[in-house]
């Protein structure tokens, strides 16, 4: 289950609750009793919530959106607290609980928004095409040998493929240069303002290629392309651009071991190994 299904999910509960506190008020708006104990419910169901929110963001800490894991921890930060509370008087018991309900709404609909967003549509795209690219050098035995001939011809020769394919799934990758600007993988020129690209491509991605003759150098390669990525000097693109994910891309000829991703920031600087010559599981 995709994260955006649990979210689903989760965002019915929370919808589900505050239909069941409407209900609660109107019924104490005609008399105020509340003999059944529904206020204490209530708030049971709103620590019942926070646990599977608490469970949501272990489970898809490393693909959700960083804005999305903030929005998580001040959400529980802030009001953690007052929901599991249970000190004071009848009345404030019933008012921290209408408060809780009504600033779980309010952090529902701005995740979902978060969850919703353009950039999270550019992000998967451009997983998908990663993956797309090392499956077809796998079984495509020309696709493996024009990869093979990159490979001895190097970087460049590995960008240029790298970027081509990518636009396939509708992604215009893109470098920085020494200045900190955007560069063109293909033509190896400034590439200005995308104006173009833009017509045409779902979404504009920084990736920094780099090559590992050896297996003990894919490390060191990997940290040279993080190097690069900091860089980058110019405002994103608008909601075209990719501006959480920054793509670190080591070619090799075997599979190398990539590192877990490394969050700076708002940024997220993620691992992708192109092996041009990979075994495959029978292979072992």
């Amino acid at each position: 289950m995709t994260y955006q299904d649990q979210w689903k999910a989760l965002s019915s509960r929370i919808r589900g609750l505050m239909e069941a506190g409407h209900l609660h008020a109107q019924y104490l708006a005609v008399r105020s009793s509340d003999s059944y104990g529904r206020g204490k419910r209530l708030r049971e169901q709103g620590e019942r919530i926070l646990a599977a929110l608490g469970a949501f963001r272990d489970s898809f800490h490393q693909v959700l959106p960083p804005p999305a894991l903030t929005a998580i921890d001040d959400f529980v930060a802030r009001t953690g607290t007052m929901i599991h509370d249970t000190s004071g008087t009848a009345d404030s018991t019933q008012e921290r609980v209408w408060a809780a309900l009504v600033l779980l709404v309010a952090f529902e609909t701005e995740m979902s928004f978060l969850l919703s967003d353009v950039q999270e549509s550019i992000r998967s795209r451009s997983e998908r095409a990663f993956s797309h690219l090392q499956r077809s050098i796998v079984v495509d035995d020309e696709l493996r040998a024009k990869w093979q001939k990159a490979f001895e011809q190097g970087e460049v020769a590995c960008e240029k493929l790298g970027a081509v394919h990518l636009l396939l799934h509708g992604i215009w990758a893109f470098k920085v240069d020494a200045a900190g600007a955007r560069t063109d993988l293909v033509f190896q020129e400034p590439a200005g303002d995308f104006v173009a690209a833009q017509r045409y491509a779902d979404g504009l991605v920084l990736t920094e290629w780099k090559k590992a003759v050896k297996e003990s150098e894919s490390s060191q390669r990997f940290h040279e392309a993080r190097l690069q990525a900091r860089r980058y000097a110019q405002g994103p693109l608008g909601a075209t651009e990719l501006s959480g994910y920054r793509y670190t891309v080591v070619v090799s000829r075997r599979q190398v071991a990539t590192p877990e991703d490394l969050r700076e920031g708002e940024i997220v600087y993620r691992h992708v190994n192109v092996a041009v010559d990979p075994r495959t599981p029978s292979q072992g």
